[in-house]
């Protein structure tokens, strides 16, 4: 292979890798009824959160048409103690601080069953977009 061909071809793999932001993303994600789908992860940096961990997320909870129903900053809260929504719970276990996750939320894993006041109907799937703070 010459010079400028394998130039060619290193500046095509590095655009390619550069636009993907460094970002896993899971294209045509169905609803799974028995379990959170993961569509796009973004690792962070060290050691991935464990149950049983203290954790502070942002994060933002949307219908699949992109409606927006809640969100929060910097809350904090005991991995696994049940203290969230199991969509919650197992969206962030081993995520690293700095990572972005978003995860598809069956109803039964979250609010869903009844529904949540006006804002969520009831037996719908929700994406949730976590964003890991802190992890101690």
């Amino acid at each position: 292979m010459s010079f400028p061909r394998f130039a060619v071809l290193g500046c095509a793999i590095v655009l390619t890798l550069a636009s993907t932001g460094g970002c896993e993303q899971h294209e045509d994600v169905r609803v799974d009824e028995t379990r959170l789908s993961i569509v796009k992860d973004q690792v962070g940096r060290g050691r991935p959160a464990r149950r049983g961990d203290i954790v502070c997320i942002d994060f933002e909870v949307h219908t699949q048409e992109g409606e927006e129903l809640l969100w929060g900053k910097d809350f904090c809260y005991q991995l696994g103690a049940g203290v969230v929504v199991a969509g919650f719970d197992e969206g962030v276990v081993g995520m690293q601080k700095g990572g972005r996750r978003q995860v598809l939320c069956p109803a039964h894993m979250h609010w869903g069953r009844g529904g949540y006041a006006d804002k969520i109907p009831a037996h719908t799937a929700l994406l949730m977009d976590i964003r890991l703070v802190s992890v101690e």
